[in-house]
């Protein structure tokens, strides 16, 4: 367990994956909305430089991104002036607009960042690209809290989250600050969701239904599902996990007191 950090420097939650539509983002964004709704301050930071969709997800039209502040003055540039509110009570850092822009981004730029958001939020969601990339891997030196969305419909899915928890594991990276998320849990699929917690050698903490049309209609109108339909199945679980990790309830063996121990 994680031991408290100073007042006024804000826990990083990460969400990280080895493979693609696994869900990272939507699951992100309303990890955001959700912790918003609950009075903290929230940052998502979308760090999927190259194809990041947070802004897509929630119909921003940023004015500076990221890139902004890698050009800024670096003796006085501050992260936190660099990002776009949104209407449901948290802050986006956007990714660079063009590609261009993103090759330029760095493991010390982005780090820099994170670090100065940490000084102005009580949370920081840190939306990751896919892989161990240098940037990456910096990222998860700063990490509080490393969320791994997946799904166990697709065999090559698999085998890359059970290549992920084997590097995570050669990186020593603690295993006590990692959550195995199940999305899609009640997708159709011929693949045993016991056989692949045999495989990775860790049961998942989280499981988040198949809510297709649910999705599809949140990115559609720019809204996250947990604060426009409350009623849905979707919703509720997501916003159970919340409860879980912040202590508000007692689920997922043994998690649930984290979050809470650290603002006692």
């Amino acid at each position: 367990m994680l031991s408290k950090k100073s007042e006024g420097e804000g826990q990083i939650l990460t969400f990280f994956s080895m493979a693609s539509a696994v869900g990272k983002t939507v699951l992100a964004v309303n990890f955001a909305a959700a912790l918003a709704e609950r009075g903290f301050r929230v940052c998502l930071a979308d760090l999927d430089l190259q194809f990041g969709d947070v802004c897509n997800y929630l119909a921003l039209a940023p004015e500076q991104t990221l890139y902004d502040y890698s050009e800024a003055n670096e003796a006085t540039r501050n992260a936190a002036a660099f990002v776009t509110p949104t209407a449901f009570g948290f802050d986006v850092l956007a990714a660079p607009r063009e590609l261009d822009e993103a090759f330029i981004m760095n493991a010390e730029i982005v780090s820099s960042a994170v670090s100065q958001l940490q000084e102005a939020y009580d949370f920081v969601i840190l939306d990751t690209t896919t892989g161990f990339s240098a940037i990456n891997l910096s990222l998860l030196e700063l990490t509080d809290v490393l969320y791994l969305p997946c799904v166990v419909d697709f065999i090559p899915s698999i085998k890359n989250l059970k290549c992920g928890i084997d590097t995570l594991h050669k990186l020593q990276f603690d295993w006590q600050r990692v959550r195995l998320i199940l999305n899609r849990s009640k997708a159709e699929t011929q693949i045993s969701v016991k056989d692949v917690e045999a495989l990775l050698g860790r049961p998942f903490q989280y499981f988040i239904g198949n809510d297709y049309r649910g999705v599809t209609l949140s990115i559609k109108e720019g809204k996250p599902v947990v604060l426009t339909d409350k009623d849905s199945r979707l919703a509720d679980e997501i916003s159970n996990v919340i409860s879980s990790e912040l202590g508000e309830q007692e689920e997922s063996g043994g998690f649930s007191k984290w979050f809470s121990g650290l603002w006692k």
